[in-house]
């Protein structure tokens, strides 16, 4: 069964965008509270949002409209990734568009949305109703031969599974999904989410970095990270405009074991170094499973590559601990728990140490109510938690930033 609407407040997505009139005293776009903040809240969010818009906007030079603009980094985490939405969804209320986004796992999904949905024109309010309809139970439907397991015993059939395939779960459902939503956006290659300088004349990325999104995977065959549809044409020898948009976001949320890994047949590719000279790739099979084993948060994706200052902000919404709320240590003093210790490291603590450092003041940290990643099972009032949790830091973060007169461009 689906679970029901994350927010019931938000417009379903076959409904027209409001035409209400905006919060008070600002010029962004009319959206519907994302969630009751209460009067005093809800006053101080406006009061932030039109301190924002004062000083924090930016002149689109083909429009001449101001624009409240950031570009999202989106952290991977299964089933948290509710908490993204609730986020994302308090950025949009404030008036922010979203040029690109970035994204690993479930942060990719998001991203993808993200960028379909301001690519056709929509209201990001739609991004709810989309993620509402995930029925996270398909994405552990058993084949034949994991029922024949089943019949012996859980765990025992977890293990026979592993034997005769890399993953105990299809992942399937991610096509039917996501499949259908991208659709409604008119998404389907990644051509369908390019940016032409004519789009955006100010950008500094390369041409091969000309997109809307950016979803991140670990190519453990070549052992290294890598970014699509960005290095499909350097590294893949693959054309990045014909690729399918959903074959790099089901790799992207491969969590090793759990999901069959994804295998690309590649072309010859030369990889252009900094020095002038080049790696020539000769071509094969490639096998890609979820970019959190490398980079699952990654908030500099869109950084300026030239002198130029930044135009707007980049805004990254991170499902891990704040700095400073760390768990207590848990030691390695067996060779199973220290297997699983490094697989955990991997998967979602390998850039704590950066993010603590370098950009938590450009970075919404929602608390996950300490669900795991595949916690599949969600109740609906754990999905709500998730949701508003996200909802919640979002609303901090902008009265936090509006004090301070802007949200940081760097780190």
């Amino acid at each position: 069964m689906t679970a029901p609407a994350i927010n019931p407040d938000l417009p379903a997505a076959d409904e027209p965008a409001p035409t209400q009139g905006p919060i008070r005293g600002g010029p962004w776009p009319a959206m519907p509270p994302t969630y009751d903040r209460g009067e005093e809240e809800q006053a101080a969010f406006e009061r932030a949002v039109a301190r924002l818009w004062e000083h924090d906007s930016w002149t689109n030079p083909r429009t001449g409209q101001r624009e409240l603009n950031a570009d999202l980094v989106l952290e991977g985490g299964g089933v948290k990734g509710i908490g993204l939405a609730g986020a994302i969804l308090v950025l949009a209320e404030a008036g922010y568009r979203f040029p690109r986004a970035a994204g690993t796992s479930a942060g990719a999904i998001a991203a993808v949305l993200v960028a379909a949905i301001e690519k056709s024109g929509q209201e990001m309010s739609v991004l709810g109703d989309y993620l509402s309809d995930i029925d996270y139970q398909q994405f552990m439907q058993a084949g034949p031969l994991r029922r024949a397991f089943e019949r012996v015993g859980g765990r025992f059939a977890d293990a026979c599974e592993l034997m005769f395939r890399p993953g105990l779960y299809s992942g399937d459902y991610l096509r039917t999904w996501l499949g259908g939503k991208l659709a409604l956006c008119g998404v389907e290659t990644w051509s369908d989410l390019a940016i032409s300088p004519s789009d955006d004349p100010g950008m500094s990325l390369p041409e091969c970095q000309r997109y809307r999104a950016v979803v991140h995977v670990s190519d453990i065959t070549r052992g290294t990270l890598a970014r699509l549809p960005w290095d499909y044409g350097d590294f893949y020898g693959l054309p990045p405009d014909a690729q399918d948009v959903i074959a790099a976001v089901r790799a992207s949320m491969s969590i090793p074991f759990f999901f069959v890994p994804v295998r690309t047949v590649t072309g010859p590719a030369e990889t252009p170094m900094p020095d002038g000279s080049g790696v020539s790739w000769p071509g094969g099979t490639v096998t890609w499973v979820d970019g959190g084993m490398l980079m699952n948060f990654p908030i500099g994706a869109f950084d300026r590559v030239d002198d130029a200052a930044p135009r707007w902000p980049t805004i990254g919404i991170k499902l891990s601990a704040e700095p400073g709320r760390q768990q207590a240590d848990v030691p390695a003093n067996t060779t199973l728990r220290e297997g699983l210790r490094c697989l955990r490291t991997m998967m979602g603590e390998w850039d704590q140490y950066h993010v603590g450092q370098a950009t938590a003041n450009r970075t919404i940290f929602v608390a996950n109510a300490g669900l795991t990643a595949t916690q599949f099972g969600l109740t609906t009032d754990q999905r709500s938690t998730l949701f508003r949790n996200g909802a919640e830091a979002a609303t901090r973060f902008l009265i936090r930033y509006a004090d301070a007169g802007r949200v940081p461009r760097s780190a």
